[in-house]
């Protein structure tokens, strides 16, 4: 996926404009819409050094008892976001770089989903040290510990049945 300057740019202030509790996004630029469903972004911490960013979106039928789907894409070095706002979000990023439609295919109309940007230093994950070299088992090791984060971080989702998926190489290291 190519993303120009000003998408990079609105993705960046949507990242450092969300709220406190739990990261909860009030306003989205370039949304002409108002949605049915809470979505929120934020970063797990998943090692010393390491955070991964997450975009974590509520279904549009019934978040209190729909499942929970776990989004990681491949590559490696695949930001989620391209799942999100070029596949199977309530979204799709329109050809001005600048502006959202919604997406009537999007998979949020039945599940929780998040959206988890791993390893570090892909998209908005990033390490502290600046060292971003890793591996399957870390790369594994670390979606294991964003999943924790998010039980602990949402714990009301704790009972959902659960799915963890993923596209090319994360759906390998997603299953390890």
């Amino acid at each position: 996926m190519t993303f120009s300057l000003s998408s990079a740019l609105f993705l960046l202030f949507l990242a450092l404009s969300t709220s406190a509790h739990k990261a909860q996004i009030k306003k989205l630029p370039g949304l002409d819409f108002n949605p049915t469903f809470r979505h929120y972004s934020g970063f797990f911490q998943v090692s010393p050094t390491h955070f991964l960013h997450y975009w974590f979106v509520e279904s549009q039928s019934d978040p209190a008892t729909d499942p929970l789907l776990f989004w990681f894409n491949g590559g490696p070095g695949c930001s989620s976001l391209d799942g999100l706002l070029n596949e199977m979000g309530p979204y799709v990023v329109n050809k001005d770089g600048k502006t959202l439609r919604k997406n009537d295919y999007a998979w949020n109309h039945l599940a929780n989903v998040i959206y988890i940007e791993a390893p570090a230093g892909v998209g908005f994950s990033y390490a502290t040290d600046g060292n971003t070299t890793t591996n399957d088992f870390q790369t594994a090791q670390e979606n294991y510990e964003a999943v924790k984060a998010f039980f602990k971080e949402f714990s009301e989702f704790r009972n959902h049945s659960t799915f963890i998926m993923g596209e090319a190489t994360e759906a390998f290291t997603s299953l390890r």
